[in-house]
């Protein structure tokens, strides 16, 4: 299993990392691959990140690489009866995508629901294009449990999305990568 980045931390998202969203979210690869439906405007992006500190069914974080945000991580739909929720990632700063910060994010926010949020389950949707995403997601263990075919519009196309899930028991916690690492 591959080890994972010292250098990537999550923080709870906030008012700070507004600009920083609402200029990736702009941007059409992230806007097409996140599926946004409206155009983003800075208050909608004050707005969701008020409405997600103040929820207790989303944990919104800033993925910050040396202190630096590059991307969010978020785990919404959080249904505390089967004990599941949804995750969502996305890595803004296009230089640093494909580096393994956003596998690093993936296994800390899993560890985060499953630990603290006892959560048994969690679960994503993504389109069937999304290569880089579909094998970030195997590798850090989920696995595909459906496909739902047209259900994801990519521009003007219709794409498969498929779903897929992360059982706590499967979750494996990899090593962090030192330094003085051998």
């Amino acid at each position: 299993m591959t080890e994972l980045r010292p250098d990537v931390t999550l923080a709870t998202l906030s008012l700070e990392h507004a600009e920083r969203m609402l200029e990736w979210v702009r941007e059409p690869s992230v806007a097409r691959n996140i599926g946004l439906r409206s155009e983003p405007s800075f208050e909608r992006t004050v707005e969701w990140i008020e409405k997600s500190k103040s929820s207790d069914d989303v944990f919104a974080f800033a993925i910050l690489v040396g202190g630096a945000h590059v991307g969010n991580v978020i785990l919404d739909r959080v249904d505390r009866l089967v004990s599941s929720a949804r995750f969502s990632i996305y890595i803004g700063d296009s230089e640093k995508r494909g580096s393994g910060i956003g596998r690093t994010a993936t296994v800390r926010v899993c560890q985060f629901g499953f630990d603290k949020l006892s959560l048994n389950k969690i679960w994503l949707t993504v389109h069937a294009r999304n290569f880089r995403g579909i094998n970030s997601y195997t590798k850090a263990g989920f696995r595909l449990e459906g496909i739902m075919r047209d259900e994801f519009l990519l521009g003007d196309e219709r794409l498969d999305a498929l779903y897929m899930g992360l059982l706590k028991r499967e979750f494996e916690m990899p090593e962090v990568r030192t330094e003085n690492a051998i």
